[in-house]
């Protein structure tokens, strides 16, 4: 069973004048008042993330109020209102939630409200089922050890595991949801260096949203559908693309390529112009494929951003018209070496003849969407996770390039829609190997990458390698 992390980045006092462009940059849930008093403030970047369970698609809940408790002393607030995040997209990644700012110093606790989930799975037949169960259940995490806020920047992951938040009944199938304090773990680490970053430890890979501010060498976003507000400066060094510059960035939909300097501030390395503020664009996962070439695809939304798209969307199957659309693939940070430009043939084909159900895609269009369709004048392939058992190495392995076959339950969501259960994973030099020392044959492990479907089998290039 998949886990679900809700991360928390911590940084130090000297990035309190960002903390306040942040939280005054059109997003009024997060209340900073009980913190900026402090007399050593230092700031938390609260981020969620990862995958619920093999047969869910789309898990979307409200978090928030969230209160700290320190060692010693009263509760501060963290997060007085609430964020709205879909989950199942983040699988093997996160995305910011907030930033805030705390006082340095150790912290016993949290206490998180979650409401109000929406859950789309695939049920024992095989159809795509919506469930809406009436929850409001507030938990307190305690941390051991306990949480400490210093000077330096630093990392706090909280896991939620989905194994301990969902029930299910004999078929496999969600039947409620019911989040308690023994679905969280906790765990902490420091900011890395900018080269070595991942997502726990300060890079931001692929984050979109909507450009809500622009000054001389910074941006603020509003991100996807939880509005997480987030500044970014930007450099000389800072690649633009696809019609972004600081120009013109302001109310377009970008994606960020990003890290957090050792400052604690947030640094764009690439921005890459996405559509304006007319048009749309929507991420999920497609259940089905019309025609080939194809003419329609049916996609689960798990994330959008732009004109028509709104929190009614999100975990409900788009149609998306793809007559004359173009085809690209989001590369993100994956590691191509000895494969070369993607798409390409013909292990890694991405094109209206290929394109199949159980890939992940963003959708965008130059138009509002209408409804719950949208016409789509490109099509991008982007990353996702699956979870199998490895067979094919000749050994234990901490390291790539090398290749193994991950074979996936036949009742999970991925086997489900593309009727395959077999992945050929390319482990490329620069995959991360998450939370593991080796993988051998007989392992059950999580790969997230982006999934190719050739002529002859399924393939996927790792960006991460995990449990």
């Amino acid at each position: 069973m998949w886990r679900s992390r809700t991360r928390i980045l911590l940084f130090s006092g000297v990035l309190a004048a960002v903390l306040v462009t942040v939280s005054c940059g059109g997003n009024g849930n997060t209340s900073m008042g009980s913190l900026l008093g402090s007399a050593t403030p230092a700031m938390v970047q609260l981020r969620m993330g990862d995958a619920p369970a093999d047969r869910v698609i789309s898990f979307e809940v409200t978090v928030g109020p969230i209160t700290l408790m320190p060692s010693s002393g009263t509760s501060l607030t963290a997060l007085s209102g609430t964020r709205r995040i879909e989950l199942s997209h983040l699988s093997g990644t996160n995305e910011a939630l907030a930033l805030l700012n705390v006082s340095a110093g150790s912290y016993s606790s949290a206490t998180i409200t979650v409401a109000n989930p929406e859950v789309t799975f695939i049920n024992n037949l095989g159809a795509v089922v919506k469930l809406e169960p009436i929850l409001n259940q507030t938990i307190t995490i305690n941390f051991n050890p306990v949480l400490t806020v210093g000077a330096g920047a630093s990392v706090v992951n909280i896991d939620l595991s989905l194994a301990n938040s969902l029930t299910f009944d004999a078929q496999g199938n969600v039947t409620s949801v019911n989040v308690s304090s023994s679905s969280f773990t906790v765990s902490a680490a420091a900011v890395a260096a900018e080269a070595q970053q991942e997502a726990e430890d300060g890079e931001f890979e692929d984050t979109t949203g909507m450009v809500t501010g622009v000054s001389a060498n910074s941006f603020t976003l509003s991100q996807g559908q939880s509005t997480t507000p987030l500044t970014f400066i930007t450099d000389s060094n800072t690649a633009f693309s696809d019609g972004a510059s600081m120009a013109t960035i302001l109310n377009m939909i970008v994606k960020v390529e990003g890290v957090t300097k050792s400052d604690g501030t947030l640094y764009a390395k690439e921005v890459e112009g996405v559509e304006n503020n007319n048009g749309v664009e929507a991420e999920g996962l497609i259940t089905k494929v019309t025609n080939n070439p194809a003419t329609q695809l049916s996609v689960v939304a798990q994330d959008g951003n732009g004109a028509g798209i709104d929190d009614t969307k999100i975990g409900s199957p788009l149609l998306v018209d793809v007559t004359g659309a173009q085809y690209g693939v989001d590369q993100g940070n994956i590691d191509t070496s000895g494969i070369g430009g993607l798409p390409s043939s013909p292990n890694f084909p991405f094109d209206a003849s290929t394109i199949h159900a159980g890939q992940r895609v963003q959708v965008e269009s130059a138009s509002a969407m209408s409804g719950m369709s949208v016409s789509s004048g490109q099509v991008k392939l982007k990353q996702q996770a699956v979870t199998g058992t490895v067979s094919g190495l000749t050994g234990p392995t901490s390291a790539g390039p090398v290749s193994f076959t991950l074979t996936l339950p036949a009742d999970s969501a991925f086997a489900m829609l593309s009727g395959q259960t077999t992945i050929n994973v390319f482990w490329q030099l620069g995959t991360d190997l998450h939370n593991l020392a080796s993988v051998k044959n007989g392992d059950t492990a999580r790969v997230r990458g982006l999934v190719f479907f050739s002529a002859t089998n399924v393939n996927l290039i790792a960006r991460r390698i995990g449990q």
